[in-house]
């Protein structure tokens, strides 16, 4: 596991597991983290850094989406409040990539909400709101006095990832973030970015967008599934190994579920959020 220290009071712990990530937040002996992990093996690490460590207690839980990746650490910490939204089932059953151990990591949320819900934790206020895109669930978590927005999955490093849901909801998810104005983001993997990566992913929508009904009006799934990540992203922004990953699967989904097929123009304007 990898600390990333943003301020002196919060911090990026970065597991092994698919880069999957907990923002900790700390306040006095307590703690609130955003998301808890993608393995046993990650949030066991990160319990020990908080409670040894740190000789801190975690009081709150926050789940930005109720993916398996990210819930690992909600049953290690018994004495914590679970905050999620209030559609977490239907994300909990949606995915499709869940492996056998992400199975046992399901704890059942202590808090839910619908719209927003405001929490003060030391010198900070964190603003949760929802903003389905990613999933139905998705929150994003505002934190003005930090300059710090908390995507969720809506972004995956400079693209997204499109598969639970349609390219116009992650379009307007990605601008419903964008209008927040923050200058770091931070998604559910990895560590913090310029929020320049919110725009880089728009920008990468819009791309696929075009050259995916281009590709099904010149004869369909192969020329899909030979779309390139870099060809996607903006000049001088390169693909990771980790974004790609992500990129060949949704090519996949694409095909699948027809996304771009049937009109050019509409499919243009949908996602024309920039």
């Amino acid at each position: 596991m990898e600390v990333i220290s943003l301020t002196p009071d919060i911090h990026v712990a970065v597991g092994a597991a698919y880069l999957a990530n907990s923002t900790v937040l700390v306040r006095g002996s307590e703690v609130l983290l955003i998301d808890g992990m993608g393995s046993r093996a990650d949030a066991d690490e990160l319990r020990r850094w908080i409670e040894i460590d740190l000789q801190k207690a975690v009081r709150f839980i926050v789940s930005s989406h109720y993916f398996s990746d990210h819930l690992a650490a909600l049953a290690l910490f018994p004495r914590a409040e679970v905050i999620a939204h209030a559609l977490h089932l239907h994300t909990w059953s949606s995915e499709r990539f869940r492996s056998v151990e992400e199975e046992q990591h399901f704890a059942p949320p202590s808090i839910t909400f619908n719209e927003s819900m405001t929490i003060r934790w030391g010198i900070h206020t964190l603003e949760l709101f929802h903003n389905p895109g990613h999933t139905m669930s998705t929150i994003g978590i505002d934190i003005p006095t930090a300059d710090l927005l908390h995507a969720g999955d809506t972004i995956v490093g400079n693209m997204a990832y499109i598969a639970y849901s349609t390219p116009e909801l992650i379009a307007l998810a990605i601008d419903r973030l964008r209008r927040r104005s923050r200058r770091v983001v931070l998604t559910s993997h990895g560590s913090a970015r310029d929020s320049i990566a919110l725009s880089h992913a728009s920008a990468y929508i819009r791309t696929l967008a075009a050259k995916s009904a281009r590709a099904f009006a010149a004869g369909g799934e192969e020329n899909i599934k030979s779309i390139r990540l870099d060809d996607c992203l903006p000049a001088g922004v390169p693909g990771t190994a980790f974004e790609n990953r992500y990129h060949v699967r949704k090519l996949e989904t694409i095909v699948e579920k027809k996304f771009f097929a049937f009109e050019r123009e509409a499919a243009d304007t949908a996602v024309a959020h920039s």
